[in-house]
């Protein structure tokens, strides 16, 4: 007795397959992450030394179609001051209860949009961002790209209230330059394939 295959259960078949081939998982190949604030003296910036990303994508075409997973992982003491400002690093972490919470997270929880552009896909990504210990709901809209060699290029901004994950904003000076409660995080990430 033969088994006849039916053609239209193997072609599904190969197009599942192939649709489930396309997912891909990626890592951090490089990254600019700088922190923007503000004080009722001066503005101030800070570097991220020390960035993980990983995420689970599955591309059509070079297009983004759907996220299984992704994670941004910062290490908290990895945040220096562009003043080379040990006291300022000092006070940052101890604001961040960075030995407590050694690292800032992100966790991808739902693709929220998908908004297809010329060179680029604009990407809404909701989640959970956790800073000193304390989580937060928080949507990340950023532009994902697919380069040549296969790596994505990852842009966009953040802005972030400091209160509402806990943490009081810094003050030096005996009180006299406070920091402001709102940062902004620029990002620029290159993700390569695992």
């Amino acid at each position: 007795m033969h088994n006849k295959t039916n053609p239209i259960v193997l072609l599904l078949a190969l197009l599942l397959f192939s649709w489930v081939s396309q997912a891909q998982v990626y890592t951090s190949k490089s990254h600019k992450v700088v922190i923007n604030g503000s004080s009722n003296v001066h503005d101030w910036t800070s570097v991220v030394g020390i960035v993980n990303v990983q995420g689970d994508f599955i591309f059509s075409n070079g297009v983004l179609q759907k996220m299984n997973g992704a994670q941004v992982v910062i290490l908290t003491k990895s945040i220096k001051s562009t003043k080379n400002s040990s006291i300022m690093d000092d006070r940052t972490y101890s604001t961040l209860k960075a030995d407590k919470n050694p690292n800032i997270v992100f966790t991808a929880t739902r693709l929220g949009g998908i908004v297809p552009g010329k060179n680029e896909t604009t990407v809404t990504v909701s989640g959970t961002l956790n800073i000193a210990g304390a989580s937060r709901p928080v949507d990340l809209v950023f532009k994902i790209k697919t380069l040549g060699n296969g790596d994505l290029e990852i842009k966009g901004s953040q802005k972030v209230i400091m209160s509402n994950h806990g943490i009081k904003p810094p003050s030096f000076m005996l009180g006299a330059m406070k920091v402001g409660d709102e940062v902004t995080i620029e990002y620029y990430v290159l993700l390569q394939k695992k």
